[in-house]
């Protein structure tokens, strides 16, 4: 339980001392923080940690008693904001709650450039005009949450330079200087704590855990975000025109796309289980899953009612605000068989599904244990070196997705009749990285030169 208790500080001005507050909510987290409550030395009584407030009616009891009432309005405020608080939260955390609340200026904490008052000959906030495209786009949940996190760390960036950059004032520098702040955010925190020459920018906008080292493809992701909301100010009238019209950013580079032969989908769904009994039920999903080639999110939508005529029907959440198709993929025996086989009428998911991390972890060791463990080259994204795995080690859900591509491919080279099952565009460059070209393709128009 939260307990909070006041005392004077031995700093003075004009007969008063400012009341110090030492909160506490469990064993761990015990802070002494400065409330910037300045309180009459004689009238403070220490043994209580309250203020003495007069009987007598007049000037001095009411002014005590206002003082009286905004140091049981800090306690209960601190009281309640520490069922929410974040497990990362520090003493300059809670300074910064308390200056916000109590709507002060205190000078340990530095909130900088995320204060200054907007000005409209100086141009659009460019935190305000990110909201404002956020709040545009709130009908699509994953286009909100990727802006909001690309608005963080827009926010970290300007904490960084001290500078805070207004809509119009982006220069080309200024987006090279951004892309830099991408790349180097991982080197601010040593062993998972933040250095003490960046705390500030922490403080003032926290992060859950510390950023790691981001890869060429996540740094363009974030750049391109960035430049879809300079887009829409131009669209909208905010802005006359994008500082990312002057530069070319570097797209993704992928490796070549692997993913489980049917002879080896076929071991795995042979493979005995019974002393992994919950393992058996994720390679169940897992095969189902390849036999779907859906999106895990789209998979764990899944419910009874996406089962029509023998086939699943859906509309594959990335594409339901473009295009809203329905995507249909019949039914394959095993695809039935597995459905058949934990069908329940007290669970709404169509399977058991377990959280998407416990999946993944359970796909790598179902493989593991199935003695799937051929060497697969792959590209890493932040070297952009290749390395050489066993497949176990890096697979995971959406690799399912690329079984049943890769596999269709190698027996029908026909994107057309694929992507009308995976719910792709007609000419779709995401779909071009899913399929690998198959040996067996490759074969017969080589033997041109026997």
């Amino acid at each position: 339980m939260a307990t909070t208790k006041f005392e004077i500080s031995k700093k003075e001005r004009n007969s008063t001392s400012e009341l110090i507050v030492r909160f506490s909510y469990d064993r761990k987290h015990s802070y002494r923080l400065h409330t910037n409550i300045w309180v009459p030395q004689t009238a403070w009584n220490s043994a209580k940690g309250k203020l003495i407030i007069p009987r007598m009616h007049g000037e001095e009891q009411k002014r005590l008693s206002q003082l009286q009432a905004e140091i049981e309005e800090l306690a209960n405020f601190l009281k309640s904001e520490c069922i929410e608080a974040p497990q990362w939260a520090d003493k300059y955390f809670w300074l910064k709650e308390i200056a916000e609340f109590r709507k002060v200026d205190d000078p340990q904490v530095d909130a900088s450039i995320l204060h200054a008052e907007s000005n409209s000959n100086q141009g659009e906030d460019t935190i305000e005009a990110f909201k404002a495209f956020i709040k545009a786009k709130s009908a699509d949940t994953k286009c909100e949450a990727h802006m909001d996190v690309t608005m963080r760390t827009v926010k970290r960036f300007m904490l960084y330079i001290k500078r805070n950059i207004r809509l119009n004032e982006w220069t080309s520098t200024d987006l090279d200087n951004f892309k830099n702040f991408l790349q180097i955010e991982h080197t601010f925190f040593d062993n998972g704590l933040c250095k003490k020459k960046y705390q500030h920018i922490y403080r003032n906008e926290p992060k859950s855990q510390p950023p790691r080292a981001r890869g060429g493809n996540t740094i363009y992701s974030i750049m391109k975000r960035f430049r879809i909301m300079f887009n829409w100010c131009v669209k909208t009238g905010l802005l006359d025109k994008s500082p990312f019209s002057t530069i070319q950013l570097q797209g993704c580079v992928y490796g070549t796309p692997f993913y489980l032969t049917l002879d080896e989908l076929n071991r795995l769904y042979q493979f005995d289980f019974s002393k992994h009994p919950k393992l058996a039920i994720q390679r169940d999903i897992f095969v189902l899953q390849s036999n779907l080639g859906m999106r895990v999110g789209d998979f764990y939508g899944l419910t009874a009612s996406n089962l029509v005529n023998d086939a699943i029907e859906y509309i594959p959440g990335k594409t339901i605000h473009d295009k809203g198709s329905v995507v249909r993929v019949p039914l394959t025996g095993r695809a039935k068989e597995i459905i058949n086989r934990y069908k329940s009428d007290s669970r709404i998911s169509l399977m058991p599904f377990i959280c998407e991390q416990k999946y993944n972890k359970a796909i790598k060791e179902m493989l593991r244990l199935a003695g799937i463990n051929r060497i697969v080259t792959t590209l890493n994204t932040r070297t952009r070196l290749e390395e050489q795995h066993p497949i176990w080690e890096k697979a995971s859900s959406h690799m399912a997705r690329r079984n049943f591509i890769g596999n269709l491919y190698a027996k029908v080279q026909d994107p057309a009749l694929i992507s009308s099952m995976t719910g792709h565009s007609p000419g779709s460059r995401a779909f071009e990285r899913y399929r690998a070209i198959h040996d067996e393709i490759k074969i017969p128009i080589l033997k041109i030169f026997d």
